[in-house]
């Protein structure tokens, strides 16, 4: 394997941040006097050789799955590891989504696989073309991988167009990898797993960028049985076990995360509207304005676009979003809306001033 760097996780941890910043990608952590459990009685040692057997219910219950089903990993981004190296071999053939988020590429070529792109286009609303799609996939693709809802648009596939999208898959032998770490910012309507709406699907989350828990590393895949006892044996080369406090803490919290959710649910969609009013009165920015969430991913009419207006924003307004071109679209730029009112409002009076520069 070669692993080289992955440019946006770099930027992220070392470049990003500002005294206005609209680049996070999820809502504030919260700290352990912030947490509605206390710890007492957690441990730092006990059973869990492939993870906490109550925290394994938790997901599983929550994704209508079976514990066999379900896989720990250390957030979103291990799963995506642990989904590469479980399935693709030097040479194997993968599709992923354009425009998508970096680590699904980086991953496939750690473990030597021919990459394909499928294309996910602004003027279809990042949607997706069933036709357009299935002509996408190789012949021998082993896996598709995607987000639901789409980083970095925020956009949403609902659940039965997701079932036509692995049946396509399906039909080259694929099987389809989603990332549903937004999920939970839907409702309940909309917001359910796509695991189990076809047999080759299966889907990582974590408690990071909804719930505000990313400290916890607490993150899953949820598998058929067969493929999630393949997955185990990576995780046995990898972490072998995982931080059994942090999987405590995590199973205590699982009854309360509606309500974690809930606390800033409002000021969420507030921000959104916010967000939404903005663009609509710029007339060199447009975007597809996602259902819920945290993030949209507006694209600069003109010569100068998305990464050109982080830069001045960064350089000329302390002011952070996302430059496009991590995501492959330099017209674009991604902005986070999972902050205080007042903070959002003076991000977009400075993008309003970057964009007159």
């Amino acid at each position: 394997m070669k692993f080289e760097s992955v440019a946006y996780m770099e930027w992220a941890k070392f470049r990003s941040s500002a005294p206005i910043n609209l680049g996070q990608s999820g809502v504030p952590g919260l700290s352990l006097r912030d947490l509605p459990v206390g710890l007492e009685g957690c441990d730092i040692n006990g059973d869990h050789a492939y993870g906490y057997p109550p925290l394994l219910e938790a997901i599983a219950a929550r994704a209508g799955a079976h514990r066999d089903n379900v896989v720990p990993s250390h957030g979103a981004s291990e799963a995506i590891f642990l989904a590469c190296a479980a399935l693709l071999d030097k040479g194997d053939r993968v599709l992923v989504e354009k425009p998508g988020y970096e680590p699904f590429i980086s991953c496939a070529k750690a473990v030597g696989a021919e990459i394909h792109r499928w294309e996910r286009r602004f003027e279809k609303g990042y949607g997706y073309d069933p036709d357009e799609f299935e002509a996408a996939i190789p012949d021998r693709t082993k896996l598709v991988l995607m987000t639901n809802p789409h980083n970095p648009s925020g956009a949403f596939i609902p659940r039965e167009d997701v079932r036509a999208l692995a049946q396509a898959a399906g039909r080259r032998g694929a099987m389809i990898f989603i990332d549903e770490i937004y999920l939970d910012s839907l409702d309940a309507a909309r917001g359910r797993t796509a695991f189990g709406a076809a047999d080759n699907i299966f889907t990582a989350s974590s408690l990071t960028k909804v719930y505000g828990l990313s400290g916890l590393r607490c993150g899953w895949i949820v598998a058929p049985a067969p493929l999630a006892r393949t997955l185990r044996r990576v995780v046995d080369h990898l972490s072998v076990l995982h931080v059994f406090i942090a999987e405590q803490i995590a199973a205590r919290l699982f009854p309360h995360l509606e309500a974690i959710k809930e606390t800033n649910r409002a000021l969420h969609e507030s921000n959104r509207k916010m967000v939404a009013e903005f663009i609509a009165a710029e007339p060199r920015l447009s975007w597809i304005e996602p259902p819920a969430g945290i993030l949209g991913f507006p694209r600069v009419e003109g010569p100068a676009g998305g990464d050109a207006l982080a830069e001045i924003l960064k350089t000329r307004y302390g002011t952070s979003v996302v430059p496009g071109g991590f995501f492959e679209d330099p017209r674009h730029f991604r902005i986070g809306w999972g902050v205080a009112a007042d903070v959002l409002a003076k991000g977009l009076e400075n993008i309003r001033s970057a964009l007159r520069d």
